[in-house]
């Protein structure tokens, strides 16, 4: 099985010299599915922005897709972003309908608009929202914002997908139907790596746990 992430020996602190993660190894064979779990402020969001090449790292090594993160070009690093579904902590979508939510992303990123429309409603198929294409985003209940979420981090076809605390504010019923969505997401053939605080529902038993705490991973 291939590698997707090797990261050795990564430190990272903050502005003002206070070590946020302090040699952390870890690696992900594509295919897998991955949880990240950790208590607040452990550093989980500043990993994941550093695997997807969203922010600087300071020192170790961070290999994505076989590419060193350090060393990528401005427009490398863009190219990398491309392969790889994110879906931030606080997610907060447009003030539009939820097909064009996702549709302007898919515009951005260079796809025509047939083709960003056809990319969008399977996205959206896949994550089952299409009982809500019409409806405005921010009008959306937190589970239907999450799948929202979702639907944008894969809508362009990723080889890679990381989530930031996916299942903040729901209820144990919506959190066990996020993670059996991902676990179907996951079977298509896509790297999940999932941060959490936890606890993690029971639909995560039989996935690989990477424990995140005073700034080390442990397993």
């Amino acid at each position: 099985m291939s590698v997707i992430i090797q990261v050795s020996e990564l430190h990272f602190s903050t502005a003002d010299g206070i070590k946020v993660l302090e040699d952390i190894h870890l690696r992900v064979d594509r295919g897998e599915m991955i949880f990240l779990l950790g208590p607040a402020a452990a550093g989980k969001s500043v990993l994941l922005g550093l695997l997807a090449a969203q922010i600087p790292p300071q020192r170790g090594q961070i290999l994505v897709h076989g590419r060193n993160i350090a060393r990528l070009s401005r427009k490398k690093a863009f190219e990398l972003r491309r392969r790889i579904g994110f879906l931030p902590q606080g997610f907060a979508p447009l003030p539009k309908t939820v097909l064009k939510n996702v549709m302007f992303k898919l515009r951005c990123l260079g796809n025509f608009q047939e083709q960003a429309e056809e990319k969008a409603l399977a996205a959206l198929e896949r994550v089952r929202l299409t009982a809500k294409l019409a409806t405005s985003a921010t009008e959306l209940e937190p589970l239907q914002r999450v799948r929202l979420g979702l639907a944008l981090s894969i809508c362009d076809e990723p080889q890679l997908l990381l989530l930031d605390e996916p299942f903040s504010n729901l209820d144990p019923g919506g959190r066990t139907e996020v993670c059996s969505l991902l676990a179907q997401i996951h079977l298509s053939g896509l790297t999940v790596l999932t941060a959490t605080r936890g606890p993690l529902p029971t639909a995560a038993d039989g996935h690989r746990v990477v424990l995140l705490a005073d700034g080390r991973v442990k397993e």
